[in-house]
């Protein structure tokens, strides 16, 4: 969640009159967070390594070179 938001009780009791509506996630939705940087991306710029065990996705072909 973003902390730009001003949260202020108005007169007619709601909350929020500068939040912008809607989701941060644009596009289809369908998205997957890196497990090394966390950023959420389409599942064709994730590829899926073995890490601790388990399989985890992360940015291909590596996170710094991603914007």
């Amino acid at each position: 969640m973003s902390k730009d938001t001003v949260t202020a009780v108005r007169q007619d009791g709601l909350r929020y009159a500068s939040k912008v509506g809607g989701s941060p996630f644009l596009g289809s939705g369908h998205t997957r967070s890196c497990f090394k940087c966390g950023k959420h991306r389409s599942p064709a710029s994730l590829q899926s390594i073995r890490l601790l065990g388990r399989n985890e996705v992360v940015c291909k072909p590596s996170c710094k070179s991603l914007p």
